[in-house]
């Protein structure tokens, strides 16, 4: 039998300083991608045409439309089985694809695979705990049972990410969550429960601030549970509603979090957006995270 085929699309915007350290991690992958594209998502004149070029990877420009456009417009074009979607910023370990296709293997009904992974700074150094990938069913991800994969350590069927659309722009910063939503309504997704994926932290994070993640969260699951409910799908309809309360209670817990960092950051017209739009969505379940908290702090 052929060895699978792997592409991995790299989605940027302005090619940056950790551009080259994130290349040189696919070339180390003890099993080598078929192919590599950068996307270039509108980044300024004359564009990163130079950049690929020098590091040897497939080029595509687009006008500027954001990270679920960029990757979309790399997966159709790509030629492989399987698609990897890697930040300019990230890094991955030197087995990432060979222990993943090598569960896959194991899996043949899986749609694709996830890894755990660990956070690092500016300077590649690694900080904070790791997380795990615990092997779960598509079920208990979707309610929330089990927390729900990372994009960036996800290695797909393109078919599988292609039937379901792709990403969706009107979800950002949340796209990944919807994504990975609609691929568990259409199958299985295999663990390969080992920090394989290294998620840098700098100055310049998309997601440094949560609200509109947040927000874009709750639209993706409200939706899809209304396209359950209007397509007569009760099971659906059940595993989203169930999907919602573990969302209310996470948001709410995340947003006082939120409202603590900028209070003590001095983002205090952030604090009140947040902890408004918290207390107004989930009242009760704000209620509750802040009394956690306050119990929490009580047995200190």
């Amino acid at each position: 039998m052929a060895a699978p085929t792997v592409t991995v699309v790299i989605p940027t915007n302005r090619g940056g300083p950790y551009l080259s350290a994130a290349v040189d991690s696919l070339r180390a992958q003890s099993s080598a991608p078929t192919e590599v594209i950068l996307v270039d998502d509108g980044s300024p004149p004359p564009g990163l045409s130079e950049v690929a070029d020098r590091l040897g990877l497939t080029y595509l420009r687009k006008d500027a439309g954001g990270i679920s456009s960029a990757r979309n417009l790399g997966a159709e074009h790509a030629v492989s089985e399987w698609i990897a979607f890697l930040d300019d910023d990230d890094m991955w370990h030197p087995d990432r694809l060979k222990l993943q296709l090598a569960a896959l293997d194991d899996n043949p009904h899986a749609i694709g695979a996830f890894t755990g992974g660990q956070h690092i700074d500016e300077a590649g150094l690694a900080f904070g705990d790791p997380w795990g990938a615990p092997s779960a069913s598509a079920e208990d991800m979707l309610t929330g049972r089990t927390p729900t994969p990372r994009v960036t350590t996800l290695l797909v069927s393109r078919d599988a990410y292609l039937a379901v659309g792709g990403c969706r722009t009107r979800f950002e910063p949340s796209e990944d969550n919807d994504l990975i939503a609609r691929l568990l309504l259409q199958g299985n997704l295999v663990a390969v429960d080992q920090t394989l994926v290294f998620y840098r932290r700098h100055a310049s994070n998309v997601t440094r601030r949560g609200l509109r993640g947040l927000q874009a969260g709750r639209s993706s699951i409200r939706e899809m549970t209304r396209e359950a409910r209007r397509n007569g799908d009760e099971d659906r309809h059940a595993l989203m509603r169930a999907r919602y309360r573990s969302f209310a209670v996470n948001a709410s817990d995340q947003s006082l979090g939120e409202v603590i960092s900028a209070v003590r950051s001095g983002e205090l017209g952030y604090a009140a957006r947040v902890l408004y739009w918290s207390a107004m969505t989930f009242p009760v379940a704000t209620a509750r995270a802040a009394a956690r908290r306050l119990r929490a702090r009580g047995g200190k």
